[in-house]
């Protein structure tokens, strides 16, 4: 293994420029906004300003500007029905619960990004992906594909520190809700039983709908730890590539819109790109601005719906881990959801690098307001782009990875 120490383009000096510029010049970035659009101009131009041979791809697309259109329904349409359901007509009783069992079942599609029905009619707005192309020395042999989203979020109110542990449940319970209350509707019979329960889970569902419009109602945040700070640690990377390609790993850096919304962004780009690069390493870099380092090794936000990274991808970040045990990269289960859950639903080999405080094992002001340019760590964005590079790296010098792309 050759040295891998990374040039002074991943400076946290450097890297910080850019999570100033996108966080405080330009501000905050909703999905599908003037600022996210600022956002990939920005982006755009840094990377034409790097090195113009490069093949830097605009890919537009129409998107939501948030989850609520897929909770909220769902929570909705569960809560309608159970209360249907407490009429003591059987044909009502078991249709109601019949569609609350069938709910049950794809909100565990909700809970891993996946789209649902009805938000085909819900209002879009314009975002677009950046892809840049930056070919090595040689032939591309292998390749690696580095995801960043450009966007940045709302202040929520079940992500908050002392409430973000119980989001698990609370999503859980909606899922149960749906399941039990369905149960329960078809069983109940003309005396109508448990008709006081079968009242109480429908509230609550149409509740939790409630709280889910309401969790995006918030101010909009900065966003300089999720996810400035995975930008710029691409546009390092960008930096440090055209001053040092590799020899046969052709890198991809994709800036990805609406990822706090539904990962819109990883879906196109996993449509438009999925088969073609099946083979290549899919890493998602994500709040990386403070705490410590990891590769997520469980993701999810429901205990119903876990997914979880590709094995290959896990030893290529062993490997790293092994190489830099100065970065203190470690595997990790975090409470996220995020780009890996469409693109292992496709499955491509991607694994994600994330932060994490080291008292409370969670994203460090995970869509809170307080993501401010004041709460990123410098040293942290630092390590997260000596991963990265690092990666890559390995990557290029691995018998791990024997893909060679026509």
């Amino acid at each position: 293994m050759t040295d891998l120490n990374a040039p002074e383009e991943l400076s946290a000096e450097r890297l910080l420029q850019h999570i100033r510029h996108l966080s405080v010049s330009i501000g905050p970035r909703r999905p599908a906004s003037p600022g996210e659009r600022a956002a990939a101009d920005y982006v755009q131009a840094t990377l034409r300003q790097i090195a113009r041979r490069w093949e830097v791809i605009h890919q537009p697309f129409r998107s939501v500007d948030g989850l609520r259109y897929r909770l909220a329904p769902l929570a909705a349409l569960a809560g309608v029905s159970l209360l249907a359901g407490l009429r003591r007509r059987r044909q009502t009783q078991i249709v109601a619960g019949l569609l609350c069992i069938g709910l049950s079942v794809i909100s565990r599609d909700a809970f891993l990004a996946r789209p649902m029905v009805w938000e085909t009619w819900a209002p879009r707005g314009e975002s677009q992906n950046v892809i840049a192309r930056i070919p090595p020395r040689r032939r591309a042999q292998r390749r690696v594909v580095f995801v960043a989203h450009l966007d940045s979020g709302v202040h929520r109110l079940t992500t908050h520190p002392r409430m973000v542990r119980h989001l698990p449940y609370t999503l859980g319970g909606i899922t149960l809700m749906a399941l039990v209350g369905g149960v329960l509707s078809v069983l109940a019979g003309k005396k109508g039983r448990w008709r006081g329960l079968r009242a109480l889970m429908g509230l609550s569902a149409l509740s939790a709908a409630g709280l889910a419009v309401a969790d995006e109602s918030g101010p909009e945040v900065s966003g300089a730890i999720g996810n400035a700070s995975g930008v710029a640690v691409l546009l390092g990377l960008a930096h440090t590539l055209a001053e040092h390609p590799l020899e046969s790993t052709e890198v991809v850096l994709a800036f990805t819109g609406s990822g706090t919304a539904t990962s819109t962004g990883a879906d196109m780009l996993a449509t438009a790109y999925g088969e073609a690069w099946r083979d290549a390493l899919w890493v998602v870099v994500a709040n990386v601005g403070a705490g410590e380092l990891c590769w997520v090794t469980r993701h999810g936000i429901s205990p119903y719906a876990c997914y979880y990274p590709h094995p290959d991808a896990v030893r290529i970040m062993e490997r790293v881990a092994d190489v830099r045990p100065d970065l203190g990269l470690m595997g990790k289960p975090m409470l996220t959801l995020d780009e890996v859950a469409l693109l292992r639903d496709r499955d491509l080999r991607a694994v994600a690098l994330m932060g994490y405080d080291r008292v409370t094992g969670l994203i460090p002001h995970w869509r809170q307001a307080s993501d401010t340019i004041h709460a990123v760590l410098p040293e942290t964005v630092e390590r997260a782009a000596h991963a990265c590079w690092t990666t890559a790296r390995v990557l290029d010098e691995s018998d791990l990875w024997p893909f060679a792309p026509e």
